[in-house]
């Protein structure tokens, strides 16, 4: 794939969080058969380069990034920063290739808003990875509790990922999270289930 459009929805201690804070894991699935190197994270950094319309999203449109961003391995907990992105990278398996599937984010609503959950289309070949954030770039979308990001084609779930969005104050080091010598400075490790 000689350009992987990834999409972006505008929206470090973890060795200090206390450790039934550290992972809600109980609900996260991957399946192995139609997809491989999933990785989740956190990011700081990425280039918009376009958006797309999405009308099942809080915005009506999601932002297009051609370089896909590094997700740091810091576990499934989110300090509900500004400007600070959470998600999922995944490729298909091999010799698989998945079109017409359907990213989906779950969130507690958004205040004054109501919206609780916002999708759109999402492609997985096994030649290249698929991102998908969430970024805060409004205050109101900053809401703390569980945020669910999953992909399905024809009602088969593809990956679902639980994250624990909670006050940066609750997070040692989140304010240096985005430092170079901080989270930037972490590689990616990828999920293998076992």
């Amino acid at each position: 794939m000689s350009r992987t459009a990834a999409l972006l929805l505008s929206a470090a201690c973890l060795a200090a969080l206390p450790a039934a804070a550290q992972e809600t894991s109980a609900d996260l699935y991957i399946n192995s058969a139609l997809v491989a190197d999933v990785t989740y994270g956190l990011n700081c950094a990425v280039e918009i380069t376009g958006s797309i319309d999405a009308p099942d999203t809080d915005r009506g449109a999601v932002d297009v990034f051609d370089i896909p961003p590094e997700l740091t391995p810091l576990g499934q907990i989110v300090p509900a920063l500004m400007g600070l992105g959470f998600g999922v990278r995944a490729r298909a398996a091999d010799g698989v290739t998945i079109s017409n599937a359907t990213f989906e984010v779950f969130h507690p609503p958004f205040p004054g808003r109501g919206t609780a959950s916002q999708s759109w289309r999402a492609t997985y070949s096994d030649d290249a990875h698929s991102t998908h954030l969430y970024r805060f770039d409004f205050p109101y979308e900053a809401v703390t509790g569980t945020w669910v990001m999953q992909a399905s084609v024809e009602g088969e779930l593809l990956y679902r990922i639980p994250f624990t969005v909670i006050p940066p104050e609750d997070y040692p080091g989140a304010r240096e999270l985005c430092d170079p010598a901080g989270l930037l400075s972490l590689a990616p490790t990828t999920h293998k289930p076992g």
